[in-house]
């Protein structure tokens, strides 16, 4: 497996766009297997770098009659990532270039100041192509289905078709699996190959991916970027193992699998593969990152959450320490879906000091007379706890309960109100501790000071 950048439309080249790419790999943790040395251990490969081999054939094309000069095509023409050409109409009725005289072809250049103009792969329109595919099998292209097309834009600018069969073949690329909006490319490909003498590699197109509404997944879906979803709150080995499974199978009802199982498992053919687009259910997306959450290092989970409070607007002010995002993240690994999720949904862990309760919580468990004298009990008692740890603080609110004959969670529940926010959270005992003291005191003091301002 090689990393190769197709950066040759100086248009849309951006060294942010190349970080992003080598950043996800990174991130991902996907290695590989050459590289000239350059951006990193790996690579990768640019096809800048490589312009005079592309030329250098395009030329040879051109000299044996293959290729044919195309003045239709403007400089700025961009076929796109695919190398489709831009008007869906016939060969004949775009480009009748191929039928210029030499003179004509002479004048034309010299208009263009000299400069070589596009050229254009010169098809046997008479005659079918076949494509045999490890997962769509035998597709056969009827005559006049495969037209002339580009190889290089004016001024022998590569195009993908053109310049990824070079590289493929000097590379000594075995296999090509991609997207099935790249068959159509591969009877042209295909051309290539026999006109340069040399074999074709395996072809494999699996589906594309599609939203929830089988439309393709655009960024109009939301996070299609590697790094949104490290954003998110995802973890790399879930993503992995996620992405790894649409539109394939390992041949048995496993989901979760370690980045070894999928290796050994990996096979290409239609028994595995899908012909149908494979839908990106975001809900079984966050079900496997959970999955993954539970049983990951706490350095990660921590790595993870540490990256998100930091995206946060009032980052400056939260609780960012190391020790603390790590006892947050432990307590709460078992009931996040996402790291995202376990920072927002609990930003009381991070808030410094005071907090806003929901109003809907203090009116559920928290706003009678009779709680607001339970929280005064109890701030009484934690104030006298010696050890500030779960075990000590759980023992010293069920002994009050006891001592007053009532149950634990009528004392319970106005301290869970008062120190979170919320009618609900993670154990309360295990939330003070990681509250600490000084948080968890200033909060039941300021929860009753507003409850003794609203009854007066």
């Amino acid at each position: 497996m090689v990393l190769r950048v197709e950066d040759t439309d100086m248009a849309r080249e951006r060294p942010e766009y190349r970080e992003a790419i080598t950043k996800a790999f990174e991130w991902l943790g996907i290695d590989f297997d050459e590289g000239p040395g350059k951006g990193g251990p790996f690579g990768p490969y640019t096809q800048r770098e490589r312009l005079p081999l592309y030329r250098a054939k395009a030329q040879e094309l051109l000299e044996r009659g293959l290729v044919y000069p195309c003045f239709c095509a403007a400089k700025d023409e961009d076929p796109g990532t695919q190398d489709e050409e831009p008007e869906q109409i016939s060969n004949a009725a775009r480009c009748q270039c191929r039928f210029l005289s030499a003179p004509e072809r002479e004048e034309k250049t010299r208009a263009l100041g000299g400069e070589m103009p596009a050229l254009r792969f010169a098809v046997d329109q008479s005659r079918s192509y076949a494509v045999d595919d490890m997962v769509r099998g035998h597709v056969v292209y009827p005559p006049g289905q495969v037209e002339d097309f580009i190889i290089t834009k004016q001024g022998l600018q590569p195009l993908y078709n053109f310049a990824a069969v070079i590289d493929d073949h000097a590379m000594e690329i075995s296999h090509v699996i991609r997207g099935e909006e790249h068959l159509a490319n591969t009877p042209k490909q295909n051309l290539l190959y026999e006109a340069c003498g040399w074999t074709p590699p395996a072809y494999a197109h699996i589906p594309i991916i599609l939203n929830m509404q089988g439309k393709k997944l655009s960024k109009r879906d939301g996070a299609t970027a590697v790094a949104d979803f490290q954003r998110l709150g995802y973890l790399p080995e879930a993503l992995l193992n996620f992405i790894a499974l649409l539109g394939w199978s390992p041949g048995d009802d496993r989901e979760i699998m370690t980045r070894a199982e999928l290796v050994a498992a990996f096979d290409i053919n239609p028994k595995r593969v899908q012909k149908s687009g494979a839908k990106f259910d975001t809900e079984k997306l966050a079900w496997m990152n959970g999955e993954y959450i539970k049983t990951a290092e706490l350095d990660e989970l921590v790595d993870g959450a540490t990256l998100i409070l930091s995206l946060q607007p009032d980052a400056a002010t939260l609780r960012t320490g190391r020790a603390h995002v790590a006892a947050v993240c432990e307590l709460l690994r078992e009931r996040a879906k996402t790291l995202a999720e376990l920072v927002e949904a609990n930003r009381y862990f991070f808030e410094p000091g005071s907090i806003v309760p929901d109003p809907e919580a203090v009116k559920k468990r928290a706003g009678t007379p009779e709680a607001f004298e339970r929280l005064s009990l109890v701030r009484e008692r934690l104030r006298g706890v010696q050890s500030w740890d779960a075990a000590a603080l759980e023992a010293a609110v069920r002994g009050l309960a006891e001592q007053h004959g009532r149950k634990a969670a009528d004392f319970i529940h106005p301290l869970r109100v008062a120190v979170t926010g919320h009618a609900v959270s993670p154990g309360i005992f295990q939330t003070l501790e990681v509250l600490g003291r000084d948080v968890s005191l200033l909060r039941v003091a300021e929860f009753l000071d507003r409850r003794e301002a609203l009854r007066a």
